[in-house]
């Protein structure tokens, strides 16, 4: 992130929008989100475990955080966390979306989670999330907990949501030709191509270990991210 502004790819999603920067930020930040409702099915026993189906979740929370970050805003409420969350709900594509989908159907939403992620907040770096944020976020979350408590939503409603107000919602855009919109898919795609490399090069950090895909990732960072 500290050098993404003078990279290549910082200085065309500048030339775009001056938010950028704070759409990979945020990208980042709630990418792996969804993984919290997955807790309660981790066992020490399991020698491996799937948070298939998490990007859902995590688009969820992004998704009302917009909400609540864009209200009463005086800023241009049109791109504003719209890359990030086209990047968090996207960056595990080649996997099947619709199959990740249905996977979903296997969580239970519970609130202990939901404190847990909220304790764990405390953690998160003050250059990851400003204080207004981590504030708007941890609302986010209490609401979501009252919701669950009182039975207003199910992973059906978080499905839905996910499928007609954020999918639906990008491909009418993503199809158009006015130029609002054609700026927008710019900056979505290169915050998407962001997120997949630093995630994926964190990752095959803690496994120690390369792929193929990792080569290409690789030169993709040094070509495009790096300095």
């Amino acid at each position: 992130m500290e050098k993404l502004e003078s990279s290549r790819i910082g200085r065309v999603g500048l030339s775009l929008d001056r938010n950028f920067v704070d759409e990979v930020r945020l990208s980042v930040v709630f990418h792996d989100f969804g993984k919290a409702l997955y807790q309660s099915r981790i066992s020490p026993r399991k020698s491996s475990v799937s948070f298939a189906g998490h990007e859902i979740f995590s688009t969820y929370f992004l998704f009302k955080f917009r909400k609540s970050i864009i209200k009463g805003a005086d800023f241009n409420e049109y791109i504003k966390l719209k890359p990030a969350l086209f990047a968090v709900a996207f960056h595990h594509h080649p996997m099947d979306i619709g199959r990740r989908l249905e996977r979903v159907q296997q969580i239970k939403l519970n609130t202990s989670s939901l404190e847990d992620l909220q304790a764990e907040l405390s953690f998160l770096r003050d250059d990851a999330l400003s204080k207004e944020e981590r504030d708007l976020l941890d609302s986010v979350v209490s609401e979501l907990k009252g919701k669950i408590e009182n039975g207003s939503i199910r992973i059906d409603d978080v499905k839905r949501i996910f499928r007609e107000e954020i999918c639906k919602g990008f491909y009418e855009k993503y199809t158009s030709g006015k130029e609002e919109d054609v700026i927008l898919k710019k900056l979505s795609y290169i915050t998407l191509v962001s997120l997949v490399s630093v995630d994926y090069i964190s990752a095959s950090e803690r496994r120690g270990e390369g792929t193929k895909f990792g080569d290409v990732i690789d030169e993709f960072y040094k070509l495009y991210l790096d300095i």
